[in-house]
């Protein structure tokens, strides 16, 4: 194992977010009395993908994602309530939706088990992001969490990775390695720091500066311990 300390996205990452979704979009429209199928989940999570893009650019706020995601979603799959009373009640359920993903825990216990600091970094709310991860079953095996909003700045801004780091106790950046989904804030972001990035999952096209790709956890346990 190459690296003393790993910092974890949490969404799309250790979670099974898709899963999560799909399943309260289904909850959403049940209340209508409608029977949806996956494809309706799977367009919101194409929409909400395009609008962090503009979140991450600084072009929305956070609160104009949470409506505006839904505003479009109903303009294909129309709904009874409006965007803005759906928006708070989404939030809600996906604060308390902690689905694994396959593979997760197998490879945090393997890290720990190796000497391994692990540490959460996420761009969202602590108290939800944190007590997601706990209903998991996955706090745990972690050495600390990062969030945004305690940080006090998004990744991929220089100031979250300088932050992180800094407060995890890690004194070689060599060492350091984040795992996300996003290429430009999880990836990008830590490699232009000097950490180490890789890219889990196949859910962005734009292009990273990984060094290297897992697409599964087996897959990423697999890269990770093949480095030794």
């Amino acid at each position: 194992m190459n690296y003393t300390t790993v910092f974890f996205d949490i969404d799309y990452c250790l979670l099974d977010t898709p899963t999560s979704e799909r399943r309260i979009i289904k909850e959403l429209y049940a209340q209508q009395e409608q029977i949806v199928g996956d494809e309706v989940g799977d367009k919101y999570r194409e929409i909400n993908r395009e609008l962090w893009v503009y979140l991450d650019k600084g072009e929305i706020t956070r609160e104009q994602l949470y409506v505006m995601r839904f505003t479009r979603l109903f303009s294909i799959y129309p709904f009874f309530k409006s965007a803005e009373e759906v928006a708070p009640w989404f939030l809600d359920k996906l604060s308390d939706a902690h689905d694994v993903q396959d593979g997760t825990e197998h490879l945090l216990k393997k890290l720990c088990s190796s000497g391994v600091n692990v540490f959460t970094a996420s761009n969202g709310i602590a108290s939800v992001m944190n007590g997601r991860v706990k209903k998991a079953g996955l706090a745990k095996y972690l050495t600390g969490s990062f969030a945004a909003d305690e940080v006090g700045a998004m990744k991929p801004s220089c100031q979250y990775f300088d932050y992180i780091f800094k407060h995890s106790g890690e004194t070689n950046r060599n060492k350091t390695l984040m795992i996300g989904d996003n290429p430009v804030t999880d990836v990008n972001g830590a490699v232009e720091y000097g950490m180490v990035g890789a890219l889990f999952g196949a859910r962005w096209q734009e292009p990273s500066k990984a060094t290297f790709v897992a697409k599964t956890m087996k897959e990423l346990e697999n890269k990770l311990f093949e480095m030794e």
